[in-house]
Parts: C-alpha cells; structure tokens; sequence
C-alpha cells in the first residue's frame, strides 16, 4: 500500500527532508526551551530584549519579523511567567518598555548554549565544508522559495 507520505517524498522529496530535518530541529530546540519554562520562540525575544533593553513592543515586532499578536501573546506570557517586565516610559507614558527580569537573564547562556548544541548535534559527521555548503544550501533553497521566478 502507498501512503500519502511516501507519495510527498518521491514527488517532492527536497521538501519532504527538509520538513521532516526541520521538525527534529524544532522538536529538539522545543524540549530544551521547556526545561528553561520557555515556549520555543520565546528564547527569540530572551535574547533580543537582552540586547535591546527598554525595547518598546513595536520595535521588536520590526525587528524580528513576526506578527504583532504573535508577539503580544508572547510578551503577556512571559510576563506571567516572570521572564520579563513592562514600564511606563517616564518620558512617554503611552509608551510601554520591556526588561528583562533576573529570571529571564538568568537563561540567558542557557538560550544560546541550547542553540549551539541542538546546531552541534544536527550537523554531527559533517565536516566543516559540508555544514558550510549545508549552510549555503539551504540559504538558497529559502531565497528561491521567498522569490518564485
């Protein structure tokens, strides 16, 4: 019997192994960010808010390229659950700023060492050429999908 999988793979098997690779990464990256209380993606705005303190929401809707709801979802949870902080702007009081607080700097190494084992551990038997042309690859692969000819 054929099943609609194996149909994908020999119909358009680039795309099956990438869905399938990217689904291992991100089921990989999914259970290190709960064990830090983390919902995946979140460790994006960890890191980003980090680097740009008494960020404001818009700005960091811009900056890293996700719906505004998407990310005042985010925000509002990781707000309850201790991650960050909203202020007032003393100069603006419409204005809303984001912190980090000690607890969402305290996984901050955690966040970034997580990224960097889950990458050692995907590209394990590579040599360094390969993870390179994976690297170029895969770029690749992204822009021609993001700009169909």
């Amino acid at each position: 019997m054929t099943t609609g999988r194996q149909i994908a793979a020999d119909n358009g098997p680039v795309g099956y192994a990438l869905a399938h690779a990217t689904r291992a990464h991100r089921a990989v990256l999914q259970r290190r960010m709960a064990q830090l209380g983390l919902h995946l993606g979140q460790e994006l705005l960890i890191v980003d808010i980090h680097h740009n303190p008494d960020t404001t929401q818009a700005e960091l809707v811009q900056r890293i390229g996700l719906e505004q709801p998407t990310i005042a979802k985010a925000l509002t949870r990781m707000e309850r659950t201790g991650f960050i902080q909203r202020s007032a702007d003393p100069g603006d009081r419409r204005v809303t700023r984001l912190r980090l607080t000690e607890r969402g700097e305290a996984v901050l190494d955690a966040v970034t060492a997580a990224w960097a084992e889950t990458d050692a551990h995907a590209i394990a038997g590579l040599t360094d050429e390969d993870a390179e042309q994976l690297i170029r690859l895969l770029t690749t692969v992204r822009h021609n999908l993001e700009h169909p000819h």
